[in-house]
């Protein structure tokens, strides 16, 4: 399955990995990913699979409440430009977020 089909048909991608089956993510015709289901019932199982396989690292604590009240990150919209409005003259160029 393609980038392009996965971010379409991701809800139902991800019933069908629910499901039991295994979906291979590929971009341009080569395999970048594997979605695969979880093997335990439950999120907490799930995850202490994970963590004895290796692949994820258990928290060192757990979140306290101030945690939940740090600000949140916003998104800001950049200003929109009609391609008309360019000049032949200027570049693209892209720049880091800030």
């Amino acid at each position: 399955m393609g980038i392009a089909e996965l971010k379409a048909l991701l809800s139902e991608t991800l019933a069908r990995v629910k499901a039991g089956e295994e979906v291979i993510v590929t971009e341009h015709s080569r395999p970048i990913a594997r979605l695969v289901p979880l093997s335990a019932a439950t999120p907490a199982a799930a995850t202490q699979e994970l963590v004895r396989a290796g692949l994820v690292k258990a928290p060192e604590k757990t979140l306290d409440e101030a945690f939940w009240k740090l600000p949140r990150a916003r998104w800001i919209e950049p200003p929109r430009r009609d391609l008309e409005d360019l000049n032949e003259a200027e570049e693209w160029e892209l720049q880091e977020a800030v």
